[in-house]
């Protein structure tokens, strides 16, 4: 088995000394013919390495773990010195004491799972492999390096199950049997890190191109027991049964099967993840799912706000969640449908997207039935064409010309926002004539238009 370097890095790492090693995801993905990963290095301190070429940088990532990062001709090699680690009970993923080694034997029984624990000799063109990860790599199987693997790090509880996924391997008996016992250490971990491997799990398809490898993620998150340490409401919904008349499975595996139909696009399988998880709180509070909507937008809000995503994130997938339901039946008047299409153009393609999801992950309908242009698709065909004003800037009349008009502030707002619906509706009427004299029978003062308001 060969290990394929760069003939650049090759040298480089020769120079660092003979008891430098590449270890980790590129030695492991080589041996699996998968794409490489970055490079990581393992040997001694970095203080002990040898003079590092001109042109190498050395940071310090950790000085109490010893890691650093080193760069040299564009490329980044993250450094781990050998050493040993002591946790204190629970899974808080920081080890409370570091000790520093020479023996390699001992480095390897700190790391995660053995197919990981893979070093590779440069200079002597030699992989040493302490634990049998070699095999686990033939055989395909994630395994332990110590009985104490979850014990020490919750968070490997999660790299588990995106492993497994990305890779396509198995998880060996004892491994998964530590994994639910342990399950409860995820809770010491940050929302920050969760997150981190959540998304990773949620793309775990697009790394080594092994299929649905992004909703085995999911299952096997459940069959784990981590779910209630991730995402409590997602546990809630397992077991919540729907009628048999519009879905084959319940609402966690509905969910499930949604992302797994859904495409990669952005946040969209984060949406698809989400976009029923209020139904197990509508079924108890109100018998029905009626609104179920509403209430997981609002359930999605919180979630990624505890699970701290950046703000854009929250609310676009929240929106999302809200309005998949939108014109469900396809009944709603064109005009309406216009001015929705209108106010969320720059989610159309992601909402479509989740709609035909979400009717594929019901089971009850093939890709033929959801693969015909839908409705909103279609609208937005259709205002393009006849230059509709989707922006509302595009109206060709502006608050500066109200003001001329004698608006003043809020009504101002509201004159734009009504002539601009009328546009939509209408492109054709997008011309200043028609504009001015269409706002002439508008409230131009707020108290016109507050009154206005109560009378509605």
């Amino acid at each position: 088995m060969k290990i394929q370097l760069d003939e650049r890095a090759a040298e480089f790492i020769k120079g660092l000394g003979d008891d430098v090693y590449v270890v980790g995801g590129y030695v492991r993905n080589c041996l699996c013919g998968f794409r490489p990963t970055d490079i990581d290095l393992a040997g001694p301190t970095p203080a002990q390495l040898l003079t590092l070429p001109r042109g190498a940088t050395l940071v310090m990532v950790n000085h109490r773990m010893g890691t650093a990062q080193i760069t040299y001709d564009g490329v980044k090699y993250e450094y781990t010195p050998f050493r040993t680690e002591v946790y204190d009970e629970g899974g808080a993923h920081t080890p409370s004491q570091v000790f520093f080694t020479d023996d390699i034997n001992a480095d390897a029984q700190r790391r995660d799972f053995c197919c990981n624990a893979i070093y590779y000799n440069v200079t002597d063109d030699e992989i040493i492999d302490p634990l049998g990860g070699v095999r686990d790599v033939e055989l395909q199987i994630l395994r332990g390096c110590n009985k104490r693997v979850f014990e020490s790090d919750g968070l490997r509880l999660m790299r588990l199950v995106r492993l497994a996924s990305e890779l396509g391997f198995k998880i060996e008996g004892e491994t998964a049997a530590s994994a639910k016992a342990h399950a409860q250490n995820l809770s010491d971990i940050t929302s920050e890190r969760k997150r981190v491997e959540l998304d990773k799990i949620l793309c775990a398809d697009g790394v080594n191109g092994i299929q649905n490898a992004h909703y085995r993620g999911l299952r096997l998150l459940k069959q784990l027991g981590l779910w209630q340490y991730l995402i409590p409401e997602i546990a809630e919904c397992d077991g919540v049964e729907q009628p048999s008349e519009y879905h084959k499975y319940d609402v966690m595996e509905h969910s499930f099967r949604c992302v797994l139909y859904a495409p990669p696009m952005g946040n969209l399988r984060l949406a698809a993840l989400l976009h029923d998880v209020g139904k197990g709180y509508c079924k108890k509070k109100f018998g029905s799912f009626h609104g179920h909507e509403k209430s997981s937008e609002m359930q999605a809000r919180s979630i990624l706000t505890r699970l701290r995503y950046p703000n854009d994130v929250i609310d676009q997938v929240s929106k999302l969640c809200g309005l998949h339901m939108y014109d469900m039946r396809g009944d709603m008047r064109e005009a309406k449908v216009r001015v929705f299409v209108a106010k969320n153009y720059n989610l159309i393609d992601k909402l479509v997207a989740l709609i035909r999801a979400d009717r594929l992950a019901t089971g009850l309908v093939s890709s033929e039935d959801v693969g015909k242009p839908h409705r909103f698709e279609l609208t937005l065909q259709k205002m393009i064409a006849e230059s509709a004003p989707i922006l509302k800037r595009s109206i060709r009349i502006t608050g500066k010309d109200l003001a001329e008009m004698g608006f003043e502030s809020e009504a101002i707002s509201n004159a734009l926002e009504v002539l601009w619906r009328e546009c939509i509706i209408e492109p054709k009427n997008n011309n200043p004539e028609w504009l001015k004299k269409m706002a002439e029978r508008l409230p131009k003062k707020p108290d016109e238009l507050n009154k206005n308001k109560s009378k509605d």
